[in-house]
């Protein structure tokens, strides 16, 4: 696909963009991504461009240059008799709760729907699967001056006239909407004074919301009605552009003060923001994808999870239209989803492809920062423990307990995931904890680091241990690594190389009784080891053979779900039944050492 942009304030001159599905732009701030989406905007609200496409917008926050303008598109289309017939839309995250809202109403097989029942937000009937629980609770009403051109059209229609504002779409679908929900009996012979009301999906279904016909965009002579008006197909449900104008500047609908409550009273406002942020995409998404949809994402992935962040770019480049996007997340620029030929520099409102291969790495370098940024907010931390896995550090913890060690005492200690880099015997041991040590001493920021614990697998290195503690990795190569590391003048750091005796933590999960309770014993109890090395009751089996096990086939379905990784629940049940005395004297030391510094 092809876009025409028309020139914007940060370049004169018109260019052409080639989006293949989705077209990313990336760029320092003030290089000018939102100004070429904003030129996309604003060249189809007016018309000028681009007449083939429905347009949806989204902004991360609220930016008024889009929102007046799309406000004063509604109020036109309105006056000209056409409120049901938009081809643009946009939305920041006041609109959040009505959308997500009309979508689980009316969408049953959507993304948001799934979310919602996936989390346990929403209950669905049985035979037709209808949102059962979801309410809308907004306040509504309708004005004098909404009176005033109701009354109007009555007279014109006594003088013989058709076309007035009581024979729209929209006026036909609002007539409707407040007979069947609010007063029969209303007549719009006075104004509606605000009260509160409820909505659920089974009151949309008692609204007749019109199907107008849609004027193709541009035509500034055809009225609604016309007979010689080209028309096009509507690709989305009228319930959309209905609320929209309902709630644009609170026009029949009070939208700053909605509520979204799902099931259980759990109100939108208490998911996280993450959670906030992708319902909202996922509901554009649902409402307005077609074939001729292109949508306009500024910084949509801001706020979200990095795993959400995988799944926003998966869908984005599986829908049936367009998107051009911004952003600035390194998670977004590295998605697998996002090619190289899907990414564009922007420098001064200028989509630029010479030298792009340069230009991306220059400005990845730039993104780069967010590893300085990292080191800097570690630097805030008195203790840390870095491990080949942060779950290392979660069932180092739940065995201490089960020991009857005081774990409380390590919540001084702030763990983080950090990788050995050991893979082969070529490589120095611990190297990339030691490497992150080097990054560390480098920020420009001052140090309240204090000690660093860096905990490793030992795999198959051959080391010594500290005979005193047992924990702590001896040897010279290792000492000049770590005194090679210059830490800022005043600040005292000292760096600790541990490692655990056995391959890895999971080989202290290695218990009599626990694998005997899921008959797996016979795993380990076999011929491969000495049958003195066999794990024994109420032993903890500290000999070599034990320590020497790669055993993650044999713990990893007792410990972890599918897809999920280690689930605490199961793995707290699994050590449940190792009984004290079966856990190694590995813990207890590693324990001791960990407390002993701090």
């Amino acid at each position: 696909m092809e876009l025409n942009l028309a020139p914007n304030p940060l370049h004169q001159n018109a260019q052409i963009l080639r989006i293949d599905k989705v077209a990313t732009l990336i760029g320092e701030n003030g290089s000018g991504k939102s100004s070429i989406l904003q030129s996309v905007f604003e060249q189809r609200l007016v018309g000028r461009d681009h007449k083939n496409l429905k347009i949806v917008c989204f902004s991360s926050g609220q930016n008024e240059n889009y929102s007046q303008r799309f406000s004063a598109y509604l109020k036109k289309e309105r006056q000209a008799g056409r409120g049901l017939s938009l081809d643009c839309f946009y939305f920041d995250k006041t609109w959040s709760k009505l959308l997500i809202f009309l979508t689980t109403a009316i969408k049953r097989n959507g993304k948001v729907r799934s979310f919602l029942v996936e989390h346990g937000y929403v209950t669905e009937s049985q035979l037709h699967k209808d949102d059962l629980s979801t309410t809308f609770k907004c306040a509504f009403k309708v004005d004098k001056n909404y009176i005033t051109r109701v009354q109007d059209a009555l007279k014109r229609e006594e003088r013989g006239e058709v076309d007035t504002l009581r024979a729209t779409p929209y006026f036909r679908s609002l007539e409707s909407f407040i007979t069947n929900l609010i007063s029969r009996d209303y007549e719009f012979d006075e104004p509606l004074r605000k009260r509160s009301i409820d909505l659920t999906a089974n009151d949309l279904i008692q609204v007749s919301f019109d199907y107008p016909t849609q004027v193709q965009a541009g035509d500034d002579e055809a009225e609604a009605g016309d007979p010689n008006a080209q028309a096009m197909a509507i690709d989305w449900d009228p319930e959309v552009a209905f609320f929209t104008q309902a709630g644009d500047n609170n026009y029949f609908i009070d939208k700053p003060s909605c509520k979204l409550i799902f099931s259980n009273n759990i109100e939108l406002n208490q998911v996280s923001d993450g959670e906030y942020q992708l319902l909202f995409l996922y509901a554009l998404i649902d409402l307005f994808d077609s074939e001729n949809t292109l949508f306009l994402f500024d910084e949509a992935d801001s706020h979200l999870h990095y795993k959400n962040v995988e799944k926003f770019w998966s869908i984005l480049h599986n829908i049936q239209g367009h998107a051009i996007t911004t952003t600035h997340l390194l998670d977004s620029i590295s998605a697998k989803e996002n090619c190289i030929e899907h990414l564009k520099v922007v420098e001064k409102g200028r989509i630029s492809e010479d030298n792009k291969i340069r230009q991306l790495i220059n400005r990845l370098g730039v993104l780069s920062r967010a590893k300085s940024v990292e080191f800097e907010v570690c630097g805030k931390l008195p203790n840390i423990a870095l491990l080949d896995d942060y779950n290392d550090w979660v069932i180092f913890t739940k065995l201490a307990a089960r020991a009857g060690l005081e774990i409380v005492r390590l919540s001084a200690v702030h763990a983080m995931k950090k990788s050995s880099s050991y893979a082969t015997s070529n490589e120095t041991f611990g190297k990339g904890k030691i490497d992150w040590l080097h990054g560390l001493s480098k920020i420009e920021s001052p140090l309240t680091t204090t000690k660093i614990f860096m905990i490793c697998d030992r795999d198959e290195a051959a080391l010594e241990w500290n005979v005193v503690n047992g924990v702590q990795v001896n040897g010279q190569i290792y000492r000049d690594l770590l005194n090679a590391v210059r830490w800022p003048q005043g600040m005292r750091v000292t760096p600790y190389l541990l490692a655990w005796k056995r391959r890895e933590i999971k080989n202290y999960l290695l218990s009599y009784t626990a694998l005997a309770q899921h008959n797996l014993l016979a795993q380990i109890n076999n011929g491969d080891i000495a049958q003195r090395n066999h794990l024994q009751l109420h032993n903890p089996g500290d000999n070599n053979d034990i320590r020497r096990l790669n055993v993650k086939d044999i713990i990893n379905p007792l410990i972890n779900t599918d897809s999920e990784g280690l689930d605490p629940e199961k793995l707290q049940a699994y050590i449940d039944l190792i009984p004290p005395e079966e856990i190694s004297e590995d813990i207890t030391k590693m324990y001791n050492f960990i407390i002993g510094q701090l």
